[in-house]
């Protein structure tokens, strides 16, 4: 039996299904609401750039950067025209087949690709370089299918382009793609990924001013992500030109004149501290590393035993040999420990309680003052010289002259060498000092290790008459003039006649040098590398590489007002006299040559 509703039970029923459905009705359109006011406000912005990129591209536009000119406003890193392929990881459907298309046509490998693309989707719309610097073949390939490569494009920049290759590669450094490291410091947001950033050199040191400030362009899309047109421009500004000091001429003579041995020529004004030269050797070419290097070919170079990424001149650090009785003479001199005039007795050794240290010349000098002493580098008389000084002394006065410290010249990772001192010992070591070690470090022996540009820095102040400059690569900067050597005109007069004697004295140990044209004085320097082994033979071929001595020289021309002052350092050359000394000549010659060029070519102006 049924029962039906009729009268006041229907219409009640009827009024709560009503309420029923306008509850829910305000319910859903609560929902709606909220979720209106949700996206319109709380997350407008976001919804708005969702939008935006379904239409549009915004992508940054590289500005060039800065040239590297030497000091006659030769361009020693320019820029070159190139062509990057570039990908929007939003606008790729099938990042496999894309891949796959793609690697056929760079030649390269899929999986990587497929990796960069992987990295790249966390940022969706942020454009990505996946290959860099592709060649004219490559272009027109992808060119004539491009249409089909949904997210792929092809953009025209800029490249560096170092002109003259290996000429200055350590000086200038190089580019590489920016590290995950180097974004994560990037607070202000200047780079993004796959940026090129300077990694040494002066492209290093000078990267806020060399890399300029970048563009915008938006780009109209379609529903593949193709471009349509340009909408709008904001173009990149130019980075700012860099003059070096160097002389490019220089700089290949110096680079000709040692060749391909391991090394080091510095050359540089003596009364202002700036660079003209500076050549590391073996060098290597830096447009290598503006594409990733095959894991073969990073191998080859990183593990080459001569070390070619090393710039020598500046992280180079050596024992400096009979190079560092100069700083023996000045601290005998500035203390007076000893006068010019005194005599020191050579008979080919010196003893020290139980141990005999001989002098390179086997049946010794005889009696000797200090200028003969340079001259024909007498390591008796500064055996006994250090060792009447003490190793306290020795250290000050060669702090003085700028070694164990780093020169401060505007490349950074600069090494600061090593000057011994009794704290150092015992700190390195957890030994004492011992006389002896005074003894072998009067002739540059023993912990002592310098770097060329430090040696550059230091027999500046010598020949220049006291004056110690930190030493410029830039030419924008003014010279730096750190302080005043301890000792007066007079006294360094008598090492520069030691010096110049060297050279243009009958017995003087770089005598072979000698040239009428112009007056040279200098020091050299045969640093021994191995104890125990003795050559037979006067360049030391009969010896293993890696068991020959460095051979050192430094040299600075006009004696009286030095000009230019350059060191060399020949990486198990042999002796100084016969291997360093010739480069350095050469250098300075080619500087005559040069001047005399630019002379003429002022009177042919007047």
């Amino acid at each position: 039996m049924s029962h039906n509703i009729t009268g006041p039970e229907l219409e009640e029923a009827l009024r709560w299904k009503a309420k029923m459905l306008m509850i829910f009705v305000a319910v859903l359109f609560s929902i709606l609401l909220f979720r209106l006011v949700n996206m319109q406000i709380f997350k407008g912005a976001y919804y708005e750039s969702l939008s935006r990129n379904n239409r549009v591209r915004i992508v940054d536009v590289n500005a060039s950067r800065g040239k590297i000119l030497d000091r006659n406003l030769e361009v020693l890193a320019d820029n070159r025209p190139a062509y990057n392929l570039t990908i929007m990881p939003e606008d790729i459907p099938n990042v496999h087949d894309i891949s796959e298309r793609l690697a056929l046509l760079l030649e390269q490998d899929k999986k990587e690709i497929i990796e960069k693309i992987g990295q790249a989707k966390m940022r969706p719309y942020d454009p990505v370089i996946i290959a860099r610097d592709i060649s004219f073949n490559q272009v027109a390939r992808i060119e004539t299918e491009i249409f089909t490569l949904p997210g792929v494009s092809i953009d025209a920049t800029n490249e560096r382009d170092y002109v003259f290759k290996d000429l200055a590669s350590h000086l200038l450094g190089f580019l590489g793609e920016i590290s995950r490291k180097e974004l994560q410091k990037n607070i202000a947001g200047e780079y993004a990924s796959g940026d090129l950033i300077g990694k040494t050199g002066i492209e290093f040191s000078c990267e806020d001013k060399l890399r300029g400030i970048k563009g915008t362009r938006v780009f109209e899309v379609d529903a593949l992500g193709r471009k349509i047109k340009v909408l709008n421009e904001r173009p990149p500004v130019s980075g700012n030109d860099i003059i070096l000091t160097i002389d490019k001429r220089l700089q290949l003579i110096a680079k000709e004149s040692l060749r391909s041995r391991a090394g080091s020529v510095v050359a540089v004004v003596p009364s202002t501290g700036e660079v003209l030269a500076m050549v590391s050797s073996p060098g290597y070419d830096p447009n290598m590393f503006m594409s990733p290097l095959a894991p073969e070919a990073w191998k080859q170079i990183s593990e080459d035993p001569l070390h070619p990424l090393e710039n020598r001149a500046i992280r180079g650090q050596y024992p400096p040999g009979s190079i560092f009785k100069v700083a023996v003479a000045f601290a005998g001199l500035a203390t007076k420990t000893v006068s010019p005039q005194d005599k020191i007795f050579c008979p080919g050794d010196y003893t020290l309680g139980n141990t005999t240290y001989r002098c390179w010349k086997s049946d010794g000098h005889g009696d000797i003052s200090m200028i003969r002493a340079i001259t024909e580098s007498c390591d008796v008389y500064f055996y006994q010289l250090g060792e009447t000084l003490g190793i306290d002394l020795i250290s000050k006065y060669a702090f003085d002259l700028g070694f164990g410290r780093p020169t401060g010249i505007e490349l950074r990772d600069e090494l600061s060498g090593i000057i011994p001192t009794r704290q150092w010992k015992q700190k390195r070591f957890g030994r004492p000092w011992q006389p002896g070690e005074t003894v072998i470090t009067a002739i540059g022996q023993g912990y002592t290790l310098v770097t060329p540009l430090q040696v550059a820095k230091a027999m500046s102040a010598v020949v220049n008459g006291g004056r110690l400059y930190t030493p410029s690569i830039l030419a924008s900067e003014r010279e730096h003039l750190e302080g005043e050597l301890a000792l007066g005109k007079a006294e360094l007069d008598i090492i520069k006649a030691g010096l110049r004697s060297v050279v243009e004295g009958e017995q003087g140990t770089a005598r072979a040098i000698h040239d009428p044209m112009f007056a040279v004085g200098g020091k050299t320097g045969t640093a021994q590398v191995a104890k125990g082994y003795t050559s037979k033979l006067m360049d030391e071929s009969d010896l293993p590489y890696n068991l020959r001595d460095h051979a050192w020289f430094f040299g600075f021309s006009p004696v009286e007002t030095p000009e230019i002052l350059v060191v060399t350092v020949v990486e198990h050359g042999g002796h100084g006299g016969s291997i360093a000394a010739p480069v350095v000549r050469d250098v300075i010659k080619g500087f005559y040559f040069l001047k005399g060029m630019e002379d003429e070519q002022i009177r042919e102006d007047n």
